[in-house]
Order: structure tokens, then sequence, then C-alpha cells
């Protein structure tokens, strides 16, 4: 089909991974010929950008962190560098919405013990970690990790915090192993997760790192979208569905929308776990199975900008999110030009609402003028804003976030050892959900097509 030095690789999904995925294959393998398929219009996938007369409105992630790499080498591959955006300093503080009121989250010991967000008989318990903190090899979900080494009460409050903003799902649910496995290692190492954080905070301070701020770019995170399609384009194939993939004796079909049949050497599924399973069906059952076992929620983005005289409060921090319970549809309020002051014009406010997710799964049902009014309620219970928005826009993402249930590395490992070397599986489906995640995902997806020759374990259901 191809000499032994050039294959075809065919990239299925045009989101941030599936570009990523095209950026670094041709810069590893440029002998080789890519080609990305994408059935919207646009690629980007839910990482997209509109302007409305000065104002930015991010209606999927707002940027990623600096305090690892891969997004940031993207960008400076792409000739991003110098349009990177810091999220403000005052973007480190943030809120929760309690008992009527919005609460700061504390940052430090002293204002751990004076937070109103714990009884003290919550504080003391939480305290106790110190000494009562234990290694344990089971996974758990969050919520079981947070409420054995805090204490219930402090398992109710922040569980919901540590997950709403991330994946809008529910803490009861999600694996901590997969979700934060950051936080298994600390307690591997040292029993109690503080004295963990303490550990490590005290080698921060001798190894200077990368401080993790949230950043962007000059006209939002569309920005990185834009530069991938650019450098992408002579390979892009937009408003292009892949209907079908078969293995042939030497590589792979692809059954377009538009009618033509695409033959391939490799091919790299950077769609949703429950298309790449529909598209694995075939060839690959059991797996198949897997992936689309994996559930998603839908969420809702509304983006909102005010004159800021209509804000009665002062808009210091990230925003606040909202734990169950409290009478609020929202789970988050992103106070966007707060974190980015470009994102909205001299004198104005844009605020970014998160709605919907596991445990509100009908709010994308509504209509659009009874969502608006729901958020509008939200907003002036928590922060007294009455004035209606002089611009607004409102996103739906049916399916849009994957839910990392217990088990989730298992079952993402077992499917992927089940695939032959030359088709790969990459997104936010299966090595986190961040930005970051979702280049990291790409960059190993390619490294198994390129470190690998083109058949692999032999499918009885190939033709």
């Amino acid at each position: 089909m191809t000499t032994p030095q050039t294959k075809i690789v065919a990239i299925v999904g045009g989101g941030i991974a599936g570009l990523a995925a095209g950026h670094h294959l041709l810069k590893a393998r440029p002998d080789w010929d890519v080609r990305l398929f994408e059935k919207e219009a646009a690629a980007g996938g839910k990482i997209q950008t509109s302007q409305h007369e000065g104002y930015t409105f991010d209606w999927g992630p707002n940027g990623f962190l600096t305090n690892v790499t891969e997004t940031l080498e993207l960008a400076k591959d792409l000739g991003l560098e110098q349009k990177l955006q810091r999220a403000s300093p005052a973007a480190k503080h943030r809120y929760l919405y309690k008992n009527g009121k919005l609460i700061p989250l504390p940052s430090s010991p002293p204002a751990f013990i004076k937070t109103e967000l714990l009884s003290v008989r919550g504080k003391l318990r939480s305290a106790l970690e110190l000494m009562r903190g234990r290694r344990v090899d089971t996974e758990e979900t969050v919520y079981a990790f947070l409420a054995r080494h805090f204490g219930r009460e402090l398992a109710e409050v922040f569980a919901d915090a540590a997950v709403s903003g991330i994946t809008a799902g529910d803490p009861k649910q999600l694996s901590l192993d997969a979700l934060f496995p950051r936080f298994r290692s600390l307690e591997r190492e040292h029993g109690s997760l503080l004295k963990g954080m303490i550990k490590a905070q005290q080698q921060a301070k001798n190894n200077p790192r990368p401080d993790g701020r949230l950043t962007s770019f000059e006209g939002g995170i569309g920005t990185l979208i834009g530069a991938l399609e650019k450098k992408l384009a002579p390979h892009l194939n937009l408003n292009t569905e892949v209907k079908s993939l078969k293995q042939k004796q030497e590589g792979y079909e692809l059954e377009l929308s538009t009618g033509e049949i695409f033959r391939t050497d490799k091919v790299l599924l950077a769609t949703p776990a429950f298309v790449s399973g529909r598209l694995l069906g075939p060839l690959y059952p059991e797996a198949a199975r897997a992936l689309q076992t994996i559930p998603y929620a839908d969420v809702s983005v509304f983006g909102l900008g005010y004159d800021r005289i209509d804000i009665p409060r002062p808009l210091d921090g990230f925003g606040f999110l909202v734990p169950r319970g409290e009478g609020l549809d929202s789970l988050g309020v992103l106070w966007s030009s707060s974190i980015f002051p470009g994102q909205a014009p001299e004198g104005k406010v844009m605020l970014r609402v998160i709605c919907g997710g596991v445990q509100e799964p009908d709010f994308i049902n509504l209509s659009e003028d009874e969502a608006l009014e729901r958020v509008r309620r939200d907003l002036r219970l928590s922060m007294g804003i009455t004035a209606e928005p002089e611009f607004y826009e409102y996103i739906r993402w049916p399916k849009g976030i994957p839910q990392y249930l217990l088990g989730h590395w298992q079952r993402v490992e077992k499917v992927r050892e089940t695939l032959a070397p030359s088709l790969a599986i990459v997104g936010n489906a299966y090595d986190g959900v961040g930005v970051n995640d979702a280049v990291r995902s790409a960059n190993l997806g390619v490294a198994r097509l390129v470190n690998h020759g083109t058949h692999g374990q032999s499918n009885p259901s190939a033709e």
C-alpha cells in the first residue's frame, strides 16, 4: 500500500486531542501522510471562543495550568508564546456558596482555623489527620477518600467543590485514583495527606518549579485551536464524519460520510469514548463495550456581560463553586474578566456560569429562556445581581464531560492492551479531563503509532 518508510495515518476527531496528535505526528514523522477527519464544520470540539463587542466567552475550558509542560510546549511550537496570558494574581482567591453567602476557601492554616465552612468539631477532626492518616491499597471515591482522612463534615463541604468545577460529577461515584492520583501518591509515601502536602511545599521551596497558574491566550483559549487549524489545514477534512472502521489484510478502511472509502495504515481515534466504541465494535467487541460504559455528564454554559456598576460586590477572585443542597442550579460561577482582565471591555464584567452535570441532569432540557431565568436567579441570590445582562450567550454540551468511575484506569488499560499497535485511542475520556491531559493523551497515542509497526495483534473479525 505504501513504501516501508511512508505510512498513511488517519486521525478521527478534530478536538484538542486530535489536533495536538496531528501536530506531534507531523513533527515526529514529516514523511508520513496524515489526514484528520472532523464531522463538524469547525475543529476544536468543546474548546471554542466567541467574541462579542469586546467580550470574550470560552465555551468550554478557559485555560490550562503551567505546572506541567504539555500545552505550554505545544503553544511554543505554534509560535504562540507572545500571546500567552496568565491569570491575574487575584484569581488565586476562590469562594464557596454556603448557607446563603460566599465564603472564601481557606488557603492557609490560619485561614482554615477561622473559616466558617466547618464547625469547630469538623476542624478538629480534620486536624487529627496528621496523626490518623494511613495508607490503603483499595481504590476509593473522592468522597470516601476525603471522609476517611478528614471526616465526613469536611467531605460533605469540599468533595463537591473538588470535582464539580472539573467534571460536573458526583464525588460519591468518581474515582480519586483516576482524577487525583497525586493525592494517592502522597498518601502512599507519607500516610497522612497533610504531612505529604507539607513535605511537598518544603521541597518546592528548595527546588522551585513552575507555579501552575492558570494560563490562556489573548483572545481566549480558542486562539490555540486557531493556530492548530492553520498548521494542519492541508491535512484537515471538516464536515467529514467517519461512519465505520474496517480492518483489512493491509491496514484499515474508513467509510466517510462523503461516500469515500479511505485506506490507511494506522488509525488514531480522538473521538468521545462512546463514538470510539461504536467504531471499534466490529473489530474489538469487548473493548468497544468497555468504552461505551464510560458515562458522560451533560453540561450547560452561560456567558454573561454586565456593566461593572451593576455588580454589587467586589470581584476579587476566580469565582465560586456551589456544593449540592445549597438551593442553586449553578455548579459554579467564574469571574472571567477578573481572571483574565482582557475578556471584557473597560468598565464591564464577564461572568461564566456552569450548570447541569450529573446531579442536575435535567437542566440541559430547559428552554433557553427558562435556563437564563434560573441562572439570573442564582446570580441574584449569590451575588446580589438584579440587572439584566447587556450580553449573554448560551451553549449546551450534551455528553460534555466524561466521568471517571471506580475501575476507570483498569478499563482503559485493558482496552489499550487489546488494540493492535496500529490503533490508538486518545482524548479526555482516558488520561484526565483537562487540556493538559488531552494533549498528553495525544502525545501518548502518537508515540504508540510511531514506535510500533503497521500490524499488531491478529484480529479474527478482520476481513
